[in-house]
């Protein structure tokens, strides 16, 4: 189904995020290619269709090493908006220390064994969406959920090349819930006071806004071209503790 046709209050209130073919019972399926035939096809970055606080339960494994590096955060609070308070999140990612000392290890040393890792490490791909942009270790993810939100629970090696982990949300993340902010005006100036800690300039403003609105940017964009600004960097440089707009309280 697409989005335009999908009413949210007729499935589950589990998702589970980037299927595949692996559909499962009593979840929302979605997945970006319609050829999985998933329930539902949609950017597992940007959902924002579905209403926040509302979900139970995500599935997503195999999926975040598909999003470039740096969307991985932004993604997480993504999903973390769609979550209740309490809600388990399960991923599962290449573990790069895991697949480095497979590499490594004597029984590994055949071309074939060594092609095969590194397709672990890189993906298939085999057709859209099946490359790899980035890979993960058990200090990353574990940080990129605290800076997010949730609350790691536990953590587990998979086939020695992947970490499967479960997190339960634990707040809100300031990330997801400008996300959920509709109006490109209100957006726009929420996000420059979060991540810049500043009302927006008269050219940045338009400039966003009109990009929006025009669709040649989303607003995951928006918040990605703020967070990797010189000024954020500067910005964050100075000031000590949790980066501005990672974590905590939305402020307007």
């Amino acid at each position: 189904m697409e989005e335009k046709d999908f009413d949210h209050t007729s499935y589950p209130r589990k998702l589970n995020l980037g299927c595949g073919f692996d559909k499962k019972e009593g979840y929302l399926n979605i997945d970006f290619n319609d050829f999985h035939d998933p329930d539902m096809v949609a950017n597992v970055c940007n959902l924002e269709m579905l209403p926040c606080g509302y979900y139970e339960e995500i599935i997503a494994y195999d999926v975040l090493e598909h999003i470039t590096r740096n969307k991985t955060k932004l993604v997480l609070s993504e999903w973390n908006r769609l979550l209740k308070k309490g809600g388990i999140l399960h991923l599962q990612v290449p573990d790069l220390l895991g697949i480095l000392s497979l590499l490594m290890q004597d029984a590994y040393q055949s071309l074939e064994q060594q092609e095969v890792l590194v397709h672990c490490l890189f993906g298939s791909q085999q057709y859209h969406g099946d490359f790899h942009h980035t890979g993960f270790t058990e200090m990353i993810i574990r940080s990129y959920l605290e800076e997010t939100g949730f609350e790691t629970e536990s953590v587990a090696r998979k086939d020695e090349w992947l970490l499967q982990v479960s997190a339960k949300k634990i707040k809100e993340c300031v990330l997801g819930e400008l996300l959920s902010i509709q109006d490109h005006t209100e957006f726009v100036a929420t996000a420059y006071v979060n991540i810049l800690e500043r009302k927006p300039d008269k050219d940045g403003f338009k400039y966003y806004t009109e990009r929006l609105i025009s669709g040649e940017m989303d607003k995951g964009s928006v918040l990605i071209s703020l967070l990797y600004s010189d000024e954020k960097k500067k910005l964050s440089e100075r000031v000590s503790g949790t980066p501005a707009g990672s974590s905590g309280r939305i402020k307007r």
